[in-house]
């Protein structure tokens, strides 16, 4: 039976629906509770109750973890009551960052240093993280009632939300900053976020791959943000794209199942088949889709986010942490197996509970076998105060503390695992032959244990709770691991007023060989038994109706060949020829060669996407559209597009977005096509140009230029491009539509003139020392060229933001626009693109614009 899904039961493949023979006869609603005589009044005048701020249970488990030293529980406790500060941090690979740093320090640090007094009380000053490169980084403590009363920091509080669209300030939890800071990444490494959602981590790592930057030119690193939930995948998409980097890629899996891409067909076996053992496994982990960096910021129980999310006192409880714990070292197995050589992995979570902390990162390290090494970087971080990891702790059951796998009771075996303990060793196994060694006697004998456990439970669960405090009180001894496990990193909130977080970093020094254990669908299995029947039964006879079971089957589709073969060739001697010619069949489908194709090899890569629900990603290759793109906007060579522009449509004449990916993700997307589109792609590359409405502009050009990929196609632009002054680029600002005689300058507008209909760039030039044009301090911004006025594509947030950029906010905008006489007729107006309403969702319209 299926799982439960969103909205109802699964029930094999279909979700379960109320159809209306359900409400043919009166049923009582037995869900409703009938409610109390005078209860909805009581709640009506109680009002609104503040959060419950205390949890027996709570304070109960992390005082007999010995998590918090005794002497510091009561201001451990306390920092947990009080509400969490703001974070933020200015995108360190803007070019701006310096000057908004210095503008920040001007306007408002240096006003708040030494505090601001609000309704007779001290407010805490703006504080800078100490630990975080660059001065970048830095918190502030006010509420929305402080920030209401104190103009100065209303201001501040705009300005951070205006720099946050943009790109220029991220607004993050300080602890969640330190995960992509100890892994290190450098603008040619691979790195992977195996849980991204919201997208604050992998931001930064976008950062980091881009802070060498230079106009025009693209890092080879690559960027992978996979989340589960598709709606968190499309916020992670909105937080992305601020950065306008074509080097993302956003995927939809299980994180335990991430997929990694390894070749089938011809070209692979035989590459294998002429290397030794060891270069064999070698040349078999370059081959697939492997990561120099990989964070695993898992699910966890998040109870040290109490303080942000003060609900969990109220939820919390020790199974929360129980339940998680095998899935959280799936993950970071997952992980381990696809980082590379030298590579680091993260492992974090922002729970205190050692089960999902220490326990994982030991179970890690037990199923390495050797390949890992916990590093100790207690040296990388300068003034961030931690605590070392924990070598031993107890868990908690069912009304009981555990101190080793041994004292688990059997009917729990599947609750409580031998990897929670510090040991990590399993509980006696059942001997053979035996009534635990048979499944379906075990299973048998696990059900009736438990309905005999849960009877005494509701029998006597007084007693019970007697007897737990008597057991509280019976000193234990613990485990202790042998493991380094001091090296882990543990964030108390009341060290640095912050949240809770833990943090392992992990380095791969020898290579880990996996080999999950895929469970069949019954079709597959059907199928797959169904080839054995027949190539058992005709030995003589000929091997195309075999192959044609074979080739059916999904394990072709996969090019799955070889374990298939081994365990087939040992139940049904005999048949070498037939499972011969089934693999020839197969490395045929799967490494079929250029020439019996007839297609080139970059052909073969467009095909429909195989995820239900989810478009294709697809290489554009229509060679009229990209040579109209060349042509109008005069795109040098140094900026190439075949092989970079992907689409989501097969329909070329339909086409809406196209999007530009860098040279790393595309070799990613083709390897994805080769080894059999397992990789479901959620988002791909930049967003770079959209589809034209006017009709008369189509004759040109299609496609405009889309606001996120102005800053990466600028520079290598040659035309559709207008240098404009200070004063002219105001009026555009200040007004919907402007007239070609309305400018001050005669050859702005003359240059206008010769523009063609359609999309272009207006430049307001910035200058270096030498005189020169410096584009990657200018301010460019898309704009519309009428038959006979010109208009901006931004919205009017985004205009005022713009004026405030360049110190015209004095000016009334709905002055000005009055003052510009709009266009003649309706057709002009028609002439514009309608800007959409949701283009704040898709910032970035300027390109690099100066503060």
């Amino acid at each position: 039976m299926g799982g439960r899904g969103r909205g109802g039961y699964r029930h094999g493949n279909k979700r379960g629906r109320t159809q209306r023979r359900d409400f043919r006869d009166g049923r009582p609603d037995v869900w409703k509770k009938p409610r109390a005589e005078g209860e909805g009044v009581a709640d009506a005048e109680r009002g609104w109750q503040p959060f419950v701020t205390e949890s027996q249970a709570y304070e109960k488990y992390y005082k007999k973890q010995g998590v918090v030293p005794e002497e510091e529980w009561d201001l451990f406790i306390e920092t947990l009551k009080k509400p969490l500060p703001t974070c933020f941090r200015i995108n360190g690979s803007g070019q701006f960052a310096q000057d908004i740093r210095d503008q920040m320090q001007h306007d408002f640090f240096d006003y708040l240093k030494e505090g601001i007094e609000v309704d007779g009380q001290m407010l805490e000053p703006i504080k800078q993280l100490e630990w975080y490169p660059g001065q970048l980084a830095w918190t502030l403590n006010f509420s929305r009632m402080e920030l209401r009363k104190e103009p100065i920091l209303e201001r501040i509080h705009e300005f951070l939300k205006q720099e946050n669209e943009i790109g220029s300030i991220t607004r993050q939890e300080a602890v969640s900053m330190l995960p992509p800071l100890f892994l290190k990444v450098e603008p040619h490494h691979r790195v992977l976020d195996m849980c991204a959602a919201p997208g604050s981590k992998t931001f930064q790592f976008l950062e980091m791959i881009h802070k060498d930057d230079k106009p025009g030119c693209f890092p080879d690193g690559l960027v992978i943000a996979n989340d589960l939930d598709v709606q968190r995948c499309h916020l992670l998409i909105h937080q992305t794209k601020r950065m306008c980097s074509p080097n993302i890629l956003v995927t939809n899996h299980e994180a335990q199942h991430f997929p990694g891409l390894k070749k089938k067909g011809r070209e692979y076996a035989a590459e294998l088949k002429s290397a030794d053992r060891e270069t064999g496994d070698a040349v078999e982990e370059e081959m697939g889709l492997l990561f120099d960096r990989v964070l695993c910021d898992v699910p966890c129980s998040g109870d040290g986010t109490i303080r942000k999310a003060p609900d969990i006192w109220k939820k919390w409880h020790c199974g929360l942490g129980n339940g998680i714990h095998p899935l959280q070292v799936q993950i970071a197995m997952r992980g381990v197996a696809l980082l590379k050589v030298g590579g680091r992995l993260v492992y974090s979570t922002c729970s205190l509970n050692p089960v999902e902390d220490e326990a994982v990162v030991g179970e890690i390290l037990r199923q390495a076998g050797g390949s890992l090494e916990l590093l100790d970087v207690s040296s990388e971080m300068p003034g961030l105060k931690y605590r070392p990891g924990l070598k031993s702790w107890l868990v908690r059951d069912k009304r009981k503390w555990l101190t080793s796998a041994s004292e688990v009771n059997r009917h729990r075996a599947g609750a409580i695992v031998p990897s929670m303990f510090p040991s990590g060793k399993a509980w006696d196994q059942p001997e053979a032959g035996s009534a635990d060694s048979d499944p379906e006697v075990g299973s048998r004998r696990v059900a009736e244990e438990a309905d005999t456990e849960d009877g005494k439970e509701k029998d006597n669960g007084k007693e019970e709770d007697e007897a737990e405090e008597v057991e509280e009180e019976v000193p234990l001894e613990r485990e202790v691991s042998s493991l380094p496990l001091e090296r882990c990193m543990r964030i108390l909130p009341h060290d640095q007023n912050s949240g809770g977080f833990f943090i392992a970093v992990f380095q791969k020094v020898a290579p880990f060989k996996v080999h999950p254990k895929v469970k069949e669908q019954k079709n597959e299995k059907r199928q797959r038994n169904q080839f054995k029947e027949e190539s058992a039964g005709t030995k003589d006879e000929p091997a195309d109706s075999v192959k044609e079971v074979f080739v059916n089957s999904k394990y072709a589709a996969s090019g799955t060949v070889k374990d298939i073969e081994m365990e087939d060739q040992k139940e049904a001697g005999g048949t070498d020829e037939v499972m011969e010619a089934a693999t020839e069949e197969v490395e045929e489908l799967n490494g079929r060669s250029e020439k019996a194709s007839g297609e080139s090899r970059e052909r073969r890569f467009q095909q429909q996407g195989k995820w239900k629900g989810v478009d294709p990603v697809l290489f554009l290759e229509d060679e009229h559209v990209i040579q109209s793109l060349i042509t109008y906007y005069g795109i040098k060579d140094s900026f190439p597009l075949r092989g970079h522009l992907v689409t989501r449509s097969e329909d070329v004449t339909r086409l809406k977005r196209i999007y530009y990916v860098s040279t790393s993700a595309s070799e990613v997307i083709k390897l994805n096509f080769r080894a059999g589109q397992h990789l479901k792609m959620s988002s791909a590359g930049l967003k770079i140009f959209e589809r034209q409405t006017a009709k008369e502009t189509i004759e040109h050009c299609a496609f405009r230029i889309a606001s996120e990929g102005l800053p990466v196609l600028l520079p290598h632009m040659t035309k559709q491009i207008v240098h404009i002054t200070k004063a002219d680029f105001k009026l555009m600002l200040t007004a919907n539509a402007v007239p070609f005689h309305a400018f001050s300058e005669a050859d702005f507008a003359k240059s206008l003139r010769s523009l063609l209909l359609g999309c272009f760039v207006v430049v307001l030039p910035e200058r270096n020392a030498k005189g020169e044009i410096d584009l990657t301090r200018s301010t460019a911004v898309g704009a519309w060229r009428g038959r006979h006025n010109v208009s901006l594509l931004i919205t009017k947030a985004e205009s005022a933001q713009m004026l405030q950029r360049l110190s015209l906010a004095d000016e009334e905008p709905k002055t000005e626009e009055k003052e510009v006489a709009e266009p003649s007729t309706k057709s002009e107006q028609e002439g514009t693109p309608e800007v959409d309403a949701n283009a704040t969702a898709e910032r970035e319209v300027i390109a690099k614009s100066k503060p």
